[in-house]
């Protein structure tokens, strides 16, 4: 796994001393130098932490902690958006893999141990498909992970309505407290539900043009492309589980996606107890598992892994859209999946009561920064203290996901969390239904604030420092002698 600086370096660097941040920057140099001799790639060189420091910016920057993204004052710009194209795929399909993936073709799982896996500890096509955008143009431009960024001023679109978001390095951020900029992204995440024009279509508005859909698969992950008449702004839309119990709509998707849900959030293969039949052979008695087998089951490409697909998807918008602003969203597993996207590609997402991602990230080896650095990334999620899902609570024999067979079991997420309490200024108590985006977007983000004037918006707030997932289990290496 990729190491972390020491505490005393970061707590040094924070301090805003030059000699603090030399000597964090010395430690990183130290750890890419080891790093590429051993044929690894190191992520955290990120383009603010390799230029030279600029007075003090850096500790500035680490001080703020939970300001917004990057410490930018948000400007007022409208957009004008077009619901552009509709993408699904089925994951592994044959035809986007030959489209997107590189010359060479290859796809294999990956094997071993954590340190015996390509690079960053991804899967090969994954390292690849990641290697491959930061070198385009595109990523050089807009990526976040940019060692040598090549960037100019993003473009401010006077047509664009309803839209407030900040620009740093070229970087458009959505200014998720800016309430109709969160109301339209939603509305995006709902419509990741249904065809383009279909009567339960949100409405983004009279300035919104929908163009007909392609490629929309039996069974697999789902998305839209909303992109501004100019395509200088896209926003890639990822359909979240589809059945009765989370009322999202697309049944025939409803086996695989819980299949998905259940190898990313679950402890160990969805193992919850003897009447389960679980979704990989990782488990090993009790509270104990293979973690080793854990991370190569997440990384196998070839196993109906929306991830993955969703990534190929990510490499063709990008494609499509050479100079745009990409921006990802979705609700619950496709807020995950945009989360995940995110953090590997270094793009900006707004996730709708996703279930937590950091596990997920954690055992897929994806490139994860510092807690300091994490706390600034454009990596918003967005939920309300009702949602069991969200709130890392749906677990149990109690739980209704118990009974509707998902293991949803994390609770901690990557970035920044945006928490609606509708606990306490609405009198709701958990309940699965609250899990439903239409509910979200129609009874908590556009009556937020309207009916009650004590109802301020909430602030963005990282991840707890102490939220820790399966907390019960015993995570055993196989490589390692009991």
């Amino acid at each position: 796994s990729t190491p972390k600086p020491p505490s005393a370096l970061v707590a040094l660097s924070v301090q805003g001393t030059e000699a603090g941040r030399a000597a964090l920057r010395a430690w990183y140099d130290d750890q890419a130098a080891m790093a590429r001799g051993r044929g690894y790639s190191f992520p955290f060189r990120m383009a603010r932490w390799t230029r030279a420091p600029d007075a003090g910016a850096l500790g500035r920057a680490l001080r703020r902690g939970a300001a917004s993204v990057f410490g930018v004052a948000p400007v007022n710009p409208d957009s004008q958006l077009t619901a552009q194209h509709s993408i699904s795929c089925a994951a592994g399909d044959p035809a986007v893999a030959a489209r997107i993936a590189p010359a060479d073709g290859a796809r294999a799982a990956a094997g071993g141990s954590a340190g015996a896996v390509v690079a960053s500890g991804t899967s090969r096509m994954l390292h690849r498909a990641r290697e491959r955008y930061l070198r385009t143009a595109h990523g050089r431009r807009h990526s976040y992970w940019s060692a040598a960024p090549v960037r100019g001023a993003a473009a401010a679109d006077d047509d664009v309505g309803k839209w407030d978001y900040y620009i740093e390095d070229g970087l458009l951020v959505p200014n998720v407290t800016h309430k109709p900029t969160l109301v339209h992204l939603a509305r995006m995440a709902a419509n990741a539900y249904q065809p383009v024009g279909s009567e339960t279509w949100e409405g983004l508005g009279d300035r919104w043009d929908t163009h007909s859909s392609f490629g929309w698969a039996a069974d697999g992950v789902r998305g839209h492309v909303f992109a501004d008449s100019a395509n200088e702004t896209v926003v890639l839309s990822i359909k979240g589980t589809s059945s009765t119990f989370f009322l999202g709509g697309g049944s025939e998707t409803s086996a695989r996606d819980k299949f998905n849900d259940n190898r990313l959030f679950s402890c160990c293969c969805a193992f919850v107890d003897f009447t389960w039949s679980t979704v990989c052979d990782c488990h090993l008695s009790g509270t104990k598992c293979n973690v080793t087998c854990l991370q190569n089951e997440l990384n196998d490409e070839a196993a109906d892994n929306y991830f993955f697909a969703a990534a190929q998807i990510f490499m063709d918008v990008v494609e499509r859209y050479p100079d745009a602003n990409i921006v990802l969203t979705g609700h619950s597993l496709g807020g995950s999946i945009a989360g995940l996207l995110g953090l590997t590609f270094g793009l900006p997402v707004v996730a709708f009561e996703a279930p937590g991602d950091k596990l997920p990230a954690q055992r897929m080896h994806l490139p994860v920064p510092p807690p300091p650095i994490m706390d600034r990334l454009p990596l918003f999620h967005i939920g309300h203290t009702a949602d069991p899902v969200f709130m890392g609570v749906c677990s149990g024999r109690t739980s209704s996901c118990y009974y509707a067979g998902y293991a949803m079991e994390t609770q901690c997420h990557n970035g920044r969390r945006l928490i609606f309490d509708t606990v306490s200024r609405r009198g709701w108590r958990m309940d699965l239904r609250h899990h439903r985006i239409n509910e979200v977007i129609y009874l908590v983000l556009e009556p937020w604030g309207n009916i009650d004037p004590e109802d301020a918006f909430p602030a963005l707030e990282p991840e707890d420092s102490e939220c820790v997932d399966c907390g019960l289990w015993q995570f055993i290496d196989e490589n390692t002698p009991q």
